[in-house]
């Protein structure tokens, strides 16, 4: 028997959505798991290796005062501070390229992450004091950035290109960058409160830093779960968002703040660490398939990369400490190279 045409197109785009669902069920729950192993080898090791035994223990109060001093007060906090840096960085990334279709859309690429390094600077330069507001201020920066790269890269008519928008972000970048070495230099009894901001840190975070970041992050990513649909719609074009009812620029303007938001709070706790919003909303498209589940698996695999940045980070020249910053530069540099001549705009 021969279905009619549209009930055999509804069977196949339902077919398709299951298939959708259940990759993105199998890879978040993949994901998840990596996120669940590196917090145990975050915890378990490091300048003293704990055995995972006496982690197990402490849930009976049976295990060395000094391991549930350094578990409890310094690795296991700092596992969840770059979990959630990294939730932050990825969904910033995802909804920078989704609200410009800008495939190379970054908050550290664009300016967005350096704004609010600068805000985070100024306070702990000039008002060391008012630490609690950091995430705010950053944020007000990361805003500021992105307005000022999105308004310089605009032409009328004509939108902001890729290529236009880098070249404002490496504007942008450099005289932020710039300010900072000036309140860095102005400010040199302060420098091992500011010298992470240039390359990114967890070293010394500890709970009161995830006291700070938690609430931002969960305002920005709710955010974010709320626009995914319109997101989807203005991937056909403004025009054709307008048409069916997406309020453009205003849900641009939304996704904007979401993702200044998020990259401040995380430059707040971790300082600039670069590329996580490139790479992974990137990776996750190649995983999935398509947008479907974008955000949150985003999330997910932001917060597992940062995590094993910072493992690696830690461990690679132990006792000594490489910034995560640097970690995360040899993992997204060569991947940009690659996106760039897969753009063919180094052929």
């Amino acid at each position: 028997m021969n279905l009619p045409l549209s009930v055999t197109t509804q069977l196949s785009v339902s077919s398709r959505e299951r298939q959708q669902y259940k990759r993105v069920v199998a890879t978040t729950v993949i994901l998840l798991a990596t996120v669940i192993a590196g917090i145990i080898v975050s915890i378990t090791h490091g300048a003293v290796d704990i055995p995972l035994q006496s982690v197990v223990d402490m849930f009976t109060g049976d295990t060395v005062e000094t391991h549930q001093i350094i578990v409890a007060e310094s690795r296991l906090p700092r596992a969840i501070a770059a979990v959630l840096v990294g939730c932050n960085l990825a969904v910033s990334g995802a909804l920078l390229q989704a609200v410009t279709r800008n495939p190379l859309a970054d908050p550290g690429l664009i300016g967005v992450t350096a704004g609010a390094g600068l805000g985070a600077t100024i306070v702990l330069a000039l008002v060391p004091s008012l630490a609690i507001v950091l995430p705010l201020v950053a944020f007000v920066g990361a805003l500021a950035a992105a307005i000022v790269v999105y308004v310089v890269s605009w032409q009328p008519g004509i939108g902001s290109s890729p290529m236009r928008m880098i070249l404002a972000g490496v504007a942008v970048n450099a005289v932020l960058g710039a300010f900072i070495g000036l309140l860095m230099t102005a400010f040199a009894d302060r420098i091992p409160a500011l010298i992470f901001w240039t390359s990114g840190s967890f070293n010394g975070r500890g709970w009161g830093h995830v006291e700070m970041l938690w609430p931002y992050s969960i305002v920005g990513i709710v955010v974010a779960l709320w626009l995914r649909s319109r997101l989807a719609v203005m991937e056909l074009g403004d025009d054709s968002a307008s048409t069916m009812g997406v309020p453009v620029e205003r849900v641009r303007l939304i996704a904007f703040a979401a993702a200044a938001l998020l990259a401040g709070a995380a430059a707040s706790v971790a300082g600039l660490v670069g590329f996580i919003g490139l790479v992974v909303p990137h990776l996750v498209r190649i995983f999935l398939g398509s947008n479907y589940g974008l955000i949150p698996v985003s999330a997910i695999a932001g917060g597992s990369l940062l995590l094993w940045s910072d493992i690696a980070a830690r461990l690679t020249l132990a006792p000594a400490e490489i910034p995560v910053g640097v970690i995360t530069g040899l993992i997204g540099g060569p991947y940009f190279i690659y996106l760039l001549y897969r753009a063919r705009w180094l052929k």
